[in-house]
């Protein structure tokens, strides 16, 4: 590919790019595609066709910049086919370094990588637009510009990994909807508008081929920019702003299962400080206007999910803006409704220094296969210094009516003794199990609420 590089060469190599593509769509089988050694600019989306494996040097060496704030890398779809059919396949993305140049202005809702069809809040058809699509080894940074930075949909076999992924704009590291049999491993996200991985809804299916596994990822520093976007967009449309918690790994949901969320390293916060957007609204609108912070920290989130596992996962969160360890909600859109159920969270380890509102928070769980919500030998540990902020500070609050939870050998260091509750249940529980908790190497059931059975080992 005869690229030249310097900025003032970016409308030509848009060009040489969109002809060689053009050509190489006419021709039988995969295609390499490699961009050379150098840093070339670009100032339009570059359209990546079927059975294209589009290769860098690595990911120092063969640098893609643009001068845009536009997509970047889009995988184009074949438009005559059909509704349900397969529009595009066979694409890899790989060893490149694609970025941002700094400073840009302009659209808001743009992706560095992007697989996906025009979005459609309600379209919740089950058919794929793309299958057999792999994005490694690439370094992508967004300058804190536009949405998420890897955006997918409607995929069926996706690789995510080993990619470096920072800045990015209003929304996620990496977002995914419609997808089904994906893997996300070995990737490293930092300073991220929202959520770290956002499975946003409809991904997986009851069939095991069709899981999601989130693995061996490391997520730092997400609710950078979106919660202050989302207080300032509500006073201008005069709403009551939502608490922002959205979470590192996040399932935002409806109908997202078949989920593993294993392996994974989360850390977020400083020492006794609130999170940038929180000082940011404060110091523009005063304590009478902005009293208390309204963008906190969530780890792990299974909202609108349903047959998970959360398993050997380190979490670390500090600061005066931490919401929860984990939690696990239904979630109603679209005409669709899911509520968790089946859901194990397992051996791992949830390290707070700073204020905690809800360290577990559970909502609305159904039992599946047998289990509701199962925490079992996890670690939970808070420093001398840290305070639980809710009314009872208790570990798990189940917040609405749920049929099912079951504690066993979980392991509490609570060195300043803040914790009241291992349980705290305002609704309904129908069934309670607790085996073999300690609270600082002593047996723990402290619990309150309604339990129509509780069976305590």
């Amino acid at each position: 590919m005869p690229l030249k590089q310097g900025s003032l060469e970016a409308s030509y190599n848009v060009k040489i790019w969109q002809d060689t593509m053009k050509k190489l769509k006419t021709q039988p089988g995969i295609k390499k595609v490699v961009v050379p050694k150098g840093t070339y600019y670009f100032n339009a989306t570059l359209n990546v066709p079927s059975h294209i494996k589009l290769s860098g040097i690595n990911a120092k060496e063969s640098n893609i910049v643009f001068s845009k704030l536009v997509t970047g890398l889009k995988v184009e779809e074949n438009k005559n086919v059909g509704e349900g059919g397969i529009q595009a396949e066979n694409v890899t993305i790989e060893n490149l370094n694609i970025r941002f140049q700094p400073e840009l202005k302009g659209a808001s809702f743009v992706s560095l990588i992007e697989v996906s069809p025009k979005f459609d809040e309600q379209n919740y058809k089950n058919y794929k637009a793309f299958r057999n699509i792999t994005i490694q080894n690439n370094k992508l940074d967004m300058k804190e510009k536009g949405s998420s930075i890897i955006n997918l949909g409607r995929i069926e076999h996706l690789i995510v990994k080993n990619n470096e992924v920072k800045n990015s704009g209003l929304q996620n590291g990496i977002s995914v909807e419609f997808t089904n049999d994906a893997l996300f491993k070995g990737n490293i996200i930092d300073n991220v508008g929202r959520s770290g991985i956002q499975l946003y809804r409809s991904n997986g299916s009851p069939k095991k081929s069709d899981k999601i596994v989130i693995e061996g990822n490391t997520v730092t520093n997400w609710m950078q920019r979106f919660g202050k976007y989302n207080f300032e967009k509500s006073k201008v449309n005069h709403i009551t702003p939502d608490i922002m918690s959205d979470a590192g790994i996040d399932s935002y949901g409806p109908n997202n299962q078949n989920v593993y969320i294993q392996n994974n390293t989360l850390s977020a916060g400083k020492i006794n400080q609130s999170l940038p957007d929180n000082l940011a609204l404060l110091k523009k609108y005063g304590k009478k206007a902005y009293p208390s912070s309204r963008v906190l920290l969530t780890a792990i989130r299974l909202s609108g999910a349903k047959n998970a596992v959360v398993t050997n996962n380190t979490v670390r969160l500090k600061g005066k803006d931490i919401f929860s360890f984990f939690t696990s909600n239904s979630r109603a859109k679209g005409g669709q409704t899911t509520k968790p159920g089946n859901i194990l969270v397992q051996n791992n380890a949830f390290y707070a220094d700073g204020m905690v509102a809800y360290p577990i928070r559970l909502f609305n769980g159904q039992i599946i296969n047998k289990r509701g919500f199962e925490l079992t030998k996890n670690r939970f540990s808070f420093s001398k210094n840290s305070q639980i902020t809710n009314y009872y500070r208790a570990l798990v609050e189940v917040r609405l009516a749920s049929q099912k939870l079951n504690l066993r050998e979980n392991r509490i260091e609570d060195r300043g003794q803040k914790l009241r509750y291992l349980v705290s249940a305002p609704a309904p529980l129908k069934e309670l199990w607790l085996t073999k908790n300690t609270r600082n190497g002593k047996n723990w059931r402290d619990v309150r609420g309604e339990f129509r059975m509780k069976r305590v080992q």
